[in-house]
């Protein structure tokens, strides 16, 4: 799955789900690659993602001052048919408040924030975008579970116990493994159900070993 994004004046950000790796890389106007990276699923878990919002107050001044500034300006055009100075005056400062504007809509009033265990990406909020983020967000964390539980996912009761029973721990914490599939790899592992000590006459037994 790829997802690309051009914004203007900032260059290009494109994002690929390979096999192995989330690639990432950011490139300026000219094309060249101020950032490249490529982030093994391994380094992915927990994931987190959100759509941020934040328009100034001061834009609602500014358009009040735009109309005050251009009252006069069209009052003349309108009683005498003559376009003066201050009217094409008046008309640059919108054309640059308008471009002003919209540069602040995509790069900060919304945004798309990805955020996984040792990167964050932010991108330009644009709303026909939106579907495409959330499924991007959505594939990541169903194709990094899915390669985890593949590779790590597997015991060997005949292998050394501690280190894979610590990588349950690990695919249960990113909850790659629910807590019944957990359990059960950690039996397989141990023979035992649980490692809860039992207490019979006052003392302290262990747990009994599976058949």
């Amino acid at each position: 799955m790829i997802f690309t994004q051009k914004q203007l004046f900032q260059g290009t950000t494109h994002i690929a789900l390979r096999a192995e790796s989330l690639y990432v890389c950011k490139r300026n106007p000219q094309g060249v690659a101020t950032l490249e990276t490529e982030v093994p699923y391994e380094e992915i878990l927990p994931i987190k993602s959100g759509e941020h919002r934040h328009i100034p107050a001061n834009q609602l001044l500014t358009g009040l001052l735009l109309v005050f500034l251009g009252y006069g300006p069209w009052r003349e055009w309108l009683a005498t048919g003559h376009a003066g100075f201050s009217l094409y005056s008046w008309w640059v400062i919108l054309g640059v408040n308008a471009l002003s504007i919209w540069l602040r809509f995509e790069q900060q009033w919304c945004t798309f924030r990805l955020q996984t265990a040792h990167l964050v990406i932010t991108l330009a909020g644009r709303p026909w975008q939106r579907k495409q983020f959330r499924a991007l967000v959505a594939e990541l964390e169903r194709r990094t579970k899915t390669y985890l539980r593949d590779e790590y996912g597997q015991v060997n009761p005949l292998g050394f116990i501690e280190p894979q029973l610590r990588r349950v721990a690990w695919l249960r914490e990113l909850e790659v493994l629910s807590g019944p599939e957990a359990q059960a790899l950690a039996t397989r592992l141990t023979g035992r159900r649980s490692s809860d000590t039992l207490r019979s006459m006052g003392q302290e037994l262990e747990s009994p070993y599976l058949n």
